[in-house]
């Protein structure tokens, strides 16, 4: 029976979805923090054994995405493998991760462009989280949230479009930078490779680094989050092709960004800078071209992550609203558009709320955002335990390689990551409970009593 979505994302669209949220705006806006947490060789080692990780959980979830080809990646999988209650605190959790990330975009475009032209900054309206938020950083994010949020409730393949012509446009012109950044550069500035941040061990600041890897390194999932949505023709191998292919790369990018800007200037004099990524580049000598280049790039980098992301949240809407873990109303599909329109409007008025929050938002959204992800990634690898021992063989081509031991490392590397997001805020805080289980806490006790509120459905597991 058809979903009432129009089928027309293909191969090209898919990973143009699945790369273009992997690959946001953190590569310019966040990579200082990360420098000054780890050193060099502490990011680029925390990113390399995290992409190890997240190879092995986008390979498990294309396996499930192949048995459950349903829209609602992780919340539909949990939903079918281990129930409603399951499925609740999975799809909760996850429209936290998501909502947040379509702010934390909305916020960095305005970061980034207030860089570009000082002359938007504008007056402060408030102060929040420690930052001061401008007139001009509300209304870019709310321009951004209007552009975003038409795309995704007009037509999908508006959305997919653009989405496709920014995200290969933007990877040809970042890796040309970016190794215009290393050829130019000198090794001696990558030293300390290794660093004592705060004064704990080297290695503290590349397991950081490795947690975080469940947010930097994520995005795979808008392929089974539009999965219903796939054109004709396309296999469950070519899914299976994209959500991994999607994550090589990015982890590839994301090492090459930090050897990039290390070498490019001495790292701890530019890690501390806004924009480090500019920054570090600017030093070489066609300086003020390139970091023109790569704020240019980061900002387009940037609308094509939020538009990716809000398409997830839109369908992870729509997908819990139809087993009744949200209201109904959120479940409807646009006659003429073929669109989760209720669902795609909400996710823009929510991006607004989270407009207003303003730059000291940024890292709570990642830390919080990391410690969600992760412990989806656990449930995921026991669900392909659970799917495998009822019987269900996924199609060929569309497993995940290398028996137990390969779910068993997975599932040990998330588990680190998810335990290590949860302990950072706490190790890392100067005491007291940290911003980011405030956050989790109150949405936890919100979602009790939104699931309270919801009649039970059916029981579909199977």
């Amino acid at each position: 029976m058809s979903s009432g979505l129009r089928k027309s994302i293909g191969p090209f669209q898919f990973f143009a979805l699945a790369i273009g949220v992997i690959i946001g705006s953190a590569w310019v806006v966040l990579i200082g923090d990360l420098l000054e947490l780890g050193g060099p060789g502490g990011a680029i080692l925390g990113f390399a054994i995290g992409g190890v990780v997240m190879l092995l959980v986008a390979a498990a979830y294309a396996e499930l995405a192949a048995a459950i080809p349903v829209a609602g990646g992780e919340f539909i999988f949990a939903f079918k493998l281990f129930g409603r209650g399951a499925g609740f605190v999975v799809g909760w959790f996850l429209t936290l991760y998501l909502v947040a990330s379509t702010a934390f975009e909305a916020i960095a475009l305005a970061a980034i462009l207030k860089t570009l032209l000082p002359a938007l900054e504008g007056p402060t309206l408030y102060v929040c989280l420690g930052h001061s938020v401008t007139a001009g950083g509300v209304g870019i994010g709310l321009a951004g949230a209007a552009l975003v949020t038409f795309m995704n409730y007009r037509d999908v393949r508006l959305a997919v479009g653009f989405q496709s012509v920014v995200t290969y446009g933007f990877l040809i012109v970042a890796f040309a930078v970016v190794i215009v950044g290393i050829s130019l550069g000198h090794a001696v500035n990558l030293q300390p490779l290794f660093i004592r941040s705060h004064g704990r061990a080297p290695w503290f600041g590349a397991l950081s680094i490795f947690a975080t890897s469940a947010y930097f390194l994520t995005g795979f999932q808008a392929v089974p989050q539009a999965i219903e949505e796939r054109a004709e023709g396309v296999s469950a191998r070519t899914v299976f092709r994209v959500m991994v292919s999607s994550v090589a790369l990015a982890a590839l990018f994301l090492c090459l960004v930090v050897l990039g800007v290390g070498m490019a200037a001495p790292w701890q004099s530019t890690a501390g800078q806004a924009m480090t990524t500019a920054a570090a580049l600017s030093s070489l000598r066609p300086g003020r071209f390139l970091a023109l280049v790569v704020l240019i790039a980061a900002a387009a980098s940037l609308l094509k992550t939020w538009n990716a992301l809000a398409l997830m949240a839109g369908r992870l809407f729509m997908a819990q609203a139809r087993e009744n873990l949200l209201p109904a109303w959120l479940a409807a599909i646009h006659p003429a558009y073929q669109t989760p329109a209720r669902a795609s409007l909400l996710v823009g008025a929510l991006t607004v709320a989270g407009v207003m929050l303003g730059r000291g938002a940024l890292l709570p959204i990642v830390d919080m955002g990391s410690l969600c992800l992760a412990g989806t990634f656990v449930l995921g690898f026991l669900e392909v335990l659970k799917l495998r021992r009822s019987g269900v063989r996924g199609s060929r081509g569309a497993r995940l390689p290398g028996g137990g031991w390969a779910i068993g490392v997975g599932l040990a590397g998330s588990a680190v990551m998810a335990a290590f997001s949860l302990a950072e805020p706490v190790i890392s805080g100067n005491g007291g409970l940290p911003i980011e289980w405030i956050l989790l806490i109150a949405w936890a006790l919100i979602g009790a009593l939104v699931f309270r509120s919801l009649a039970p459905a059916a029981d579909t597991r199977g």
